[in-house]
């Protein structure tokens, strides 16, 4: 029988842990922290569990200014930080209980690794391998950066004693715009310093600028900024001085220290691993953050099993081909990312439909929109859209597409009613009018 180790419990680590044991291989994960890793701790459930606070606060104040219901939201920040602590204890021993019952060995404790023996010491206790998988995540960026020690991050958003009245976001990416929803909904006054271009991963003005102008209130972007110091209580630019707490929201590092002076390790501190996420060490796999590439909680999991099928004598490589993404807003902002998604092609648009979660802005026009390409071949090639129900749309369309289903195919493609989306009916609208 393999004896598999794996470091890391996050979901790349947990899931490949239970796809190994239920294969017949000798499980041991360990962690040093929380099972379920970033995403649930600190990042992807947190973001998901204020954002939904942050929703409930501007659905009610847009039927308040439509004059159908009278409230007056308050929040107490203090109590939504222990209700998502409370919440989350109870799901890290859900997830405990479902991976051992699948015959994992679940150790708690710092991990180091002796490669040259083919073990990994935890406190006095060795666990010997035949194949080992880091799958250790990653940590905030620190930037080089004056006063960056006044800067929190993302993992410091539960220990916050209040809404700060005035933000500050360093960064351009998902977070920095996540963040700026979330604390301008609760009351907050954002400024967001971008060194280059705000959500340039979109590459789409349109979208850029109706996310700006419908989806982030009290909030100014700033690009194209240089940061020259950060104080207690403001930032100083090239451009002037902004006063707010700092949230660093740069982007995130690989924690790949665990494996340095023993395997391959880039500039940009990811673990180098080839096609079958193996890594220089013929026995040593790692997956997910760790080796830099698509920060996305399905994408680690579908590296970290692919590393698993591989050990198993199977000759897999993971599909980066089309991989959905989601900015979680007060609508979803889904888009594609991936070396088969493009722009050549035809292109359509429509603006988003009244329904589930967009009825009551219709009248204030803020339904969205959503945008396709479609290949020579009649493939949808690219997906670009607002709405509340797109994070779950585009996943199906991305099925769909891998599976090579053309716009011709949805022309008997029944969906699900009421539905705020309009993924789907623009494919069709592609094969009446192609």
């Amino acid at each position: 029988m393999t004896k598999l180790v794996i470091i890391g419990a996050g979901p790349a680590g947990r899931f490949a842990s239970m796809y190994g044991a239920e294969h017949g291989m000798d499980v041991t994960l360990i962690e040093k922290s929380h099972i379920a890793g970033k995403c649930l701790n600190q990042a992807c459930m947190v973001v998901c569990a204020l954002n939904e606070v942050a929703r409930h606060i501007d659905d009610s104040q847009n039927m308040n200014d439509l004059g159908i219901i009278q409230s007056d939201v308050k929040i107490d920040y203090p109590m939504i930080c222990e209700k998502i602590r409370e919440t989350q204890k109870k799901i890290r021993k859900i997830s405990e209980k479902e991976t051992t019952s699948c015959g994992v060995e679940y150790v708690h404790g710092t991990a180091v690794v002796d490669a040259e023996n083919m073990r990994v010491i935890v406190n006095d206790d060795e666990y010997e391998y035949d194949k080992l998988l880091v799958c250790t995540g990653s940590s905030p960026f620190i930037p080089n950066i004056k006063g960056i020690e006044n800067a929190f991050t993302y993992k410091d958003i539960l220990k916050l004693k209040e809404v700060p009245e005035d933000l500050i976001i360093i960064g351009g990416g998902s977070t920095a715009a996540e963040y700026a929803h979330i604390f301008s909904s609760f009351g907050s006054n954002v400024n967001i310093l971008c060194r280059s271009q705000f959500l340039k991963m979109l590459d789409d003005t349109e979208a850029e600028e109706y996310i700006t102008s419908n989806l982030l209130k009290n909030t100014v972007v700033h690009e194209n900024v240089e940061i020259l110091e950060i104080t207690p209580t403001s930032v100083i630019t090239n451009t002037g001085e902004i006063k707010g707490k700092v949230f660093n929201a740069t982007g995130v590092v690989p924690n790949s220290e665990i494996l340095d002076g023993i395997v391959d390790i880039n500039i940009n501190k990811a673990i180098e691993v080839d096609k079958h996420l193996k890594t220089s060490d013929e026995n040593i796999y790692a997956a997910g953050d760790v080796i830099g590439g698509i920060q996305s909680t399905p994408v680690s999991r579908m590296e970290a099993i692919t590393a698993v099928r591989n050990m198993l004598g199977e000759d897999v490589v993971p599909d980066y081909s089309m991989v959905p993404m989601t900015i979680s807003l007060g609508y979803d902002v889904s888009y594609l990312l991936g070396y088969d998604v493009s722009n050549i092609g035809k292109h359509a648009r429509t603006p988003g439909a009244p329904g589930p979660g967009s009825f009551w802005y219709t009248l204030s026009g803020k339904v969205g929109f959503t945008k396709e390409v479609v290949d020579n071949d009649n493939l949808i090639s690219n997906i670009l859209s607002i709405s509340p129900s797109s994070n779950v749309a585009i996943s199906y369309m991305v099925k769909a597409t891998k599976d090579k289903q053309t716009v011709n195919d949805f022309e008997n493609f029944i969906e699900i009613h009421p539905t705020s989306d309009v993924i789907e009916k623009l494919a069709e609208y592609f094969s009446r009018y192609e």
